[in-house]
């Protein structure tokens, strides 16, 4: 699932706390840590999209289980051999 934000949206400084070893590694591999805590807040809001999606829909997804339970799919109606 692809996040939708404004990748143009200006830069806001922050201050944060972090384990010292890995602040030193990713440094010491040039990593940007800019770059490396926007995409872990990308990575982490996609995923609670995600799961709110699928709570929303549960109703949809049970229903549809229970269609399919009750009679078939499309290919078996159609006797497609997948």
């Amino acid at each position: 699932m692809q996040l939708a934000y404004n990748v143009k949206a200006a830069r806001r400084p922050v201050n944060l706390t972090a384990n010292s070893e890995l602040i030193d590694r990713v440094r010491s591999e040039k990593g940007n840590l800019s770059a490396l805590l926007e995409q872990s807040m990308v990575t982490f809001l996609a995923e609670r999209e995600l799961m709110r999606w699928k709570e929303e829909n549960q109703a949809s997804f049970s229903s549809y289980n229970r269609m399919i339970e009750k009679r078939g799919t499309l290919s078996d109606d159609i006797g497609l051999k997948l």
